[in-house]
Order: C-alpha cells, then sequence, then structure tokens
C-alpha cells in the first residue's frame, strides 16, 4: 500500500499528523539524509515537503528531489492555496484527488 509522508518544519508537519499521516520527517541541519531515509522506505509513495526545507538545499539536490518519481516529491509552501496543491498532485500522480 502506498504511503503519503511530509517532510519540513515542526510547524509545517504538525497539520499533516492531525490529518492521520503518520511518516512525518522533522527537516533538521541535515535534510539530505532524512530525504535518503525517504527514499529507501519503498512504501513512501507521495512526500509533502515544506519549500523553505527545499531552499536550503543546492540547486543540484533540489533538482533531483524535484525530478525523482518514487517517490514523487511535492513542494508546498505554508502559504499555497488548495488551487494550486491541486494542480502540483494532479501533475505528480496524474490523478485529480478533489473529484
Amino acid at each position: 500500500m502506498a504511503k503519503v509522508a511530509a517532510l519540513g518544519s515542526a510547524e509545517f508537519i504538525v497539520g499533516f499528523q492531525l490529518a492521520g499521516i503518520k511518516d512525518t520527517f522533522e527537516s533538521g541541519r541535515d535534510i539530505m539524509e532524512k530525504i535518503k531515509g525517504i527514499r529507501q522506505d519503498k512504501g513512501i509513495s507521495i512526500v509533502i515537503v515544506d519549500e523553505n526545507a527545499l531552499m536550503q538545499l543546492d540547486e543540484h539536490d533540489r533538482m533531483d528531489i524535484e525530478e525523482s518519481v518514487m517517490p514523487v516529491f511535492l513542494p508546498l509552501s505554508i502559504n499555497a492555496s488548495q488551487e494550486g496543491l491541486r494542480k502540483m498532485i494532479i501533475k505528480s500522480v496524474g490523478v485529480d484527488l478533489w473529484k
């Protein structure tokens, strides 16, 4: 079964924890180590990532994550609109989950 995970600051992931997502990872100083660990978990299919955490990475690592297919990393800002999130999910997963 495919799992959804969240990666970001404590403020970012708390909402996902309250929504029932069990696989949450708080970004710290070494975010790439967290990402490597997430990639090793073959059960995780979608990772919602705090856009601010991604900005901590160098351009090469950021592009590698944004182009990842398994798992798909969805950058999300705390201020993102629902429509923006919907479009990102359709682009990444190919399915409109709001229907």
